[in-house]
C-alpha cells in the first residue's frame, strides 16, 4: 500500500492543502492560535503529561506541528509525517523562520517506521484519502505506546453527502464557477491561495471515502481502544454509544440546512480513543 507517484500525491504536490500565499501569513496564524485552544479535547489529553511524545500523520504544511512547537516547546515533543515533499519543505521553512524544535519526516504512511512509540497519535482529515482507511488506522495505531491516545478526524458519511452532491450537481460547470460557489460558503478565509487549496482538497480531490462514528468506533474497539469522546456530541460524556449512532444520522439534515443558509459545513468528525 503505497502512494508514491500516484494521482493523490501528484494532486498535493501541485498545491498542498492549507497553504498560505506567503510564509509570514502562515507564521502569524501559528502565533495567533494555540492548538490546545483550537482543540480543547487535546488539552484534556496533554494535561495528563509532564512531557508528551506526539506524531501527526498527514501533517501537510505543518500548522499543527509547528503550532505545538511554538506554544508548548518545553512540554511537547512532536513529529509530523507526510508523503508530500512540497508540504514538508513548506513546514520546514516555517520551522526555520520561527526557530522551532518541531520535526518533519517525508514518508508514505504505509512505509513509515519508527523504533519510538508515542503517547498521542493524531491524524486529521487524511486517512479518508488513502486507498484503505481501515488499514491505515490499524497501521498508525501500532506506533502508540501502552495507554496511548488516538485523535482521529475523518469525513462523515451523513454530514458530507449533501456538500458532495451540491458540487456534483455542477458537473457541467467550470472549475472557476465551482470555486466562486465555494467562496460563498467559506467566508472566513481571506487568503486566496489558502482558500483555493481548501477548495481543491474538498471539491476536486481524486480520491475520498466517508465514514461513520459507528464504523470507526467498532474498528477502534477491535484494536483495543476505549472510546473517550467524539465531536458528534460536541465531546460531551458518552453514556451509551448507541445514542451517538442515532445522533450522527442528524448530521445529514444539519448539512442540508447549512447549504440552504449558504454556510460551510465540513461534514467532518473527530473520535478520540485510548488504549
Amino acid at each position: 500500500m503505497t502512494f508514491k507517484n500516484n494521482k493523490v500525491l501528484n494532486f498535493y504536490e501541485e498545491l498542498p492543502f492549507n497553504i498560505y500565499g506567503d510564509l509570514n501569513s502562515a507564521i502569524e496564524q501559528i502565533k495567533k492560535w494555540d492548538p490546545l485552544v483550537v482543540y480543547p479535547e487535546l488539552n484534556k489529553i496533554i494535561s495528563n503529561y509532564d512531557n508528551i511524545k506526539i506524531v501527526d500523520f498527514g501533517c501537510g504544511g505543518g500548522w499543527l506541528v509547528n503550532s505545538f512547537s511554538y506554544h508548548h516547546r518545553n512540554k511537547i515533543n512532536i513529529v509530523g509525517v507526510d508523503f508530500n515533499p512540497v508540504a514538508i519543505e513548506y513546514a520546514n521553512n516555517i520551522k526555520a523562520k520561527c526557530n522551532l524544535n518541531s520535526n518533519f519526516i517525508t514518508s508514505d504512511l504505509f512505509n513509515f517506521n519508527s523504533v519510538d512509540k508515542f503517547d498521542l497519535i493524531i491524524s486529521l482529515g487524511v486517512l479518508h484519502h488513502t486507498n484503505n482507511c481501515h488499514e491505515a488506522i490499524k497501521y498508525i495505531s501500532k506506533f502508540g505506546n501502552k495507554n496511548s491516545y488516538l485523535f482521529l478526524g475523518l469525513y462523515h458519511k451523513y454530514g458530507r453527502e449533501p456538500f458532495l452532491n451540491y458540487f456534483k450537481n455542477m458537473k457541467d460547470k467550470s472549475e472557476n464557477f465551482k470555486f466562486d460557489q465555494y467562496k460563498k460558503l467559506h467566508k472566513n478565509i481571506s487568503d486566496e491561495k489558502k482558500l483555493y487549496s481548501w477548495f481543491r482538497d474538498q471539491v476536486l480531490h481524486p480520491h475520498e471515502t466517508q465514514h461513520t462514528f459507528k464504523e470507526i468506533s467498532d474498528l477502534l474497539i477491535n484494536l483495543g481502544y476505549s472510546i473517550c469522546s467524539t465531536s458528534i456530541n460536541k465531546f460531551e460524556q458518552i453514556k451509551d454509544l448507541k445514542n451517538i449512532f442515532e445522533l450522527e444520522k442528524e448530521c445529514y439534515d444539519i448539512s442540508i440546512q447549512k447549504l440552504k443558509e449558504n454556510e460551510y459545513y465540513p461534514g467532518f468528525f473527530i473520535t478520540t480513543g485510548k488504549k
